[in-house]
């Protein structure tokens, strides 16, 4: 199996599709998998809520995320 190819062949998926494939994947991880963040990942969620917590005006909403996202297709 070539890994490269199976990734390109499944972007091709409708984005319903795509999901279902990444939850079976999530599902067969092992119950007791490392998911801690590194520290680089820890300092950018800091600086993200530091940043939101001194402008909480610049989030968006569920339904303009998702607005964004579809425009993006």
């Amino acid at each position: 199996m070539n890994l490269d190819q199976t990734i390109s062949d499944l972007s091709t998926l409708p984005i319903g599709d795509r999901l279902r494939v990444v939850h079976a994947i999530w599902d067969t991880l092992p119950d007791d998998v490392d998911l801690s963040t590194t520290p680089e990942q820890q300092a950018e969620l800091d600086r993200r809520l530091a940043a939101h917590r001194d402008d909480p005006s610049s989030a968006i909403s569920h339904d303009e995320l998702m607005r964004r996202i579809n425009n993006r297709r």
